[in-house]
């Protein structure tokens, strides 16, 4: 992110001012002082406050280079702004930590620099700089050139920044002690660097609320039109139904028809209101579940025999893998048949014509603190951009809305409610597989019970 427009506020000095002795160069802390809030007052509503802060900083402190340091606590963010002479700032954001181990690296880097620069010295103190700030941007744009024989000149820690810890570091490539700042002018510019970084992190809790109200917006937009359709549809069907049942010439069959229409469309609705109650009831977290022992092998063989004809109507076959050994868990009857249900339906939805859905409870080993169930269909695929957000509540997928494939986006909101109450885990992959189609496996872990029959036999003695 580089300020590509970023207004010239004040004078740089030439390259032959640069040159000229260091007392020529006596700083008049109130004019810094107003310069620097100048600039702050005049950049707080744009994107640019700290690259020009930056700026200010180095060209009117005579520096070849300027850097503001910061790590911002409470979201484990590290970036800095920097400024070389000859150019405009630019601003680099860490990758967070944790995504790499060359991130961690930076983190480390960057934390070490803060706190070396941070404890007070009598006179500049030559730093590995080069290597230190290559560590922080490996794909620094110049690389190693501009750094060739730069020597720390002064660093300023940042100290009244909220959450937030600092420091600014002028460079310069001249040798000998270099530009002294006085102290109260160095109290003055730390002051003014921290309102910048907190106008930055305010700028950017800002944008962050307002990407956040648009992704709201636009699931309430999409659930509102989802929604729409589903309530009216069966409604439709029962309006249509009840006016041919006004017919006086009807036959008792045709009766007998139509009555089975409102009937089924009675139920959807039905069925519509309370999944919608129950999926506010698990986000409110005010049902609590008793966890039984439950033999899950035998509860997901009777499943699949309700479910088999269902499926068979779609062309899809079942296939259940459990152990001859139970496998019993902690869970309860209702929650988990609702569980299975709902993902068996899911699979439904989006399985290829004539594939098969599996059902697989993994062999639990006699350590095992869970028992895994997988359940895996072949067809649409889940984009993964998309696998971090499918659980959420409204949200559907691409396919879903490309293929007009029917839901409301509860049933997986409700499945992963469902086993949080049921103290368990839920996690999803799709992968790519021939002929366009993917592979989507949900894995349901399960805590196991450890009953009497399971505890490993004692050694008897010799």
């Amino acid at each position: 992110m580089a300020s590509d427009h970023s207004p010239v506020l004040f004078s740089v000095r030439s390259a032959g001012e640069a040159q000229k002795p260091v007392a020529a160069h006596l700083l008049d802390s109130q004019t810094i002082a107003c310069q620097l809030l100048h600039t702050l007052a005049a950049s707080l509503n744009t994107p640019y406050t700290l690259h020009q802060i930056t700026e200010v900083l180095g060209s009117q402190l005579g520096a070849d280079a300027c850097l503001v340091l910061w790590h911002h606590r409470p979201t484990a963010s590290t970036a800095y702004t920097c400024w070389q002479n000859g150019s405009t700032a630019q601003l680099w954001q860490l990758p967070s930590l944790g995504r790499s181990p060359q991130a961690a690296l930076q983190h480390r880097m960057a934390q070490a620099l803060i706190q070396q620069f941070s404890v007070p010295q009598g006179s500049p103190v030559p730093l590995p700089w080069r290597d230190a700030l290559l560590a922080l941007t490996p794909d620094h744009p110049q690389g190693e050139a501009w750094l060739a024989g730069i020597k720390i000149y002064r660093s300023i820690v940042i100290t009244a920044a909220p959450d937030c810890e600092g420091v600014v570091v002028l460079l310069n490539r001249r040798r000998g002690p270099g530009l002294a700042v006085e102290e109260a002018l160095a109290v003055n510019l730390a002051s003014l660097v921290a309102v910048a970084l907190h106008q930055h992190h305010l700028q950017q809790q800002t944008q962050q609320c307002n990407e956040q109200l648009r992704y709201l917006s636009y699931l309430k937009e999409d659930f509102l039109s989802t929604l729409n359709h589903e309530l009216r549809t069966p409604l439709t069907s029962m309006m249509l139904a009840i006016r041919m049942l006004r017919r006086p010439d009807l036959t008792p069959e045709r009766v007998a028809m139509y009555l089975d229409i409102l009937e089924q469309q009675c139920s959807r609705e039905t069925n519509l209101v309370n999944d919608l109650l129950m999926l506010q009831t698990v986000d409110a977290g005010t049902g609590r579940t008793q966890l039984i022992p439950v033999d899950l092998g035998q509860a997901l063989t009777t499943l699949a025999q309700e479910i088999q004809a269902d499926l068979a109507a779609v062309q899809l076959s079942l296939v259940v893998t459990v152990p001859q050994e139970p496998v019993r868990v902690l869970a309860a009857a209702s929650p988990l048949t609702r569980i299975m249900q709902e993902l068996l339906t899911n699979a439904q939805k989006y399985s290829a014509s004539g594939s098969t859905v599996t059902i697989t409870l993994l062999p639990p080993a006699a350590t095992d603190a869970q028992a895994v169930v997988q359940i895996s269909n072949v067809g649409a695929g889940i984009q993964a951009d998309e696998l971090a957000h499918i659980f959420e509540k409204f949200r559907r997928g691409r396919n879903a809305t490309k293929d007009a494939i029917p839901g409301t986006g509860t049933g997986l909101a409700l499945v992963r409610g469902l086993v949080e109450q049921l103290e368990g885990t839920i996690t999803v992959t799709s992968e790519p597989q021939a002929d366009h189609l993917w592979q989507t496996c949900f894995s349901l872990g399960f805590r196991r019970h450890r009953s009497a029959m399971e505890s490993p036999p004692v050694p008897k003695t010799p």
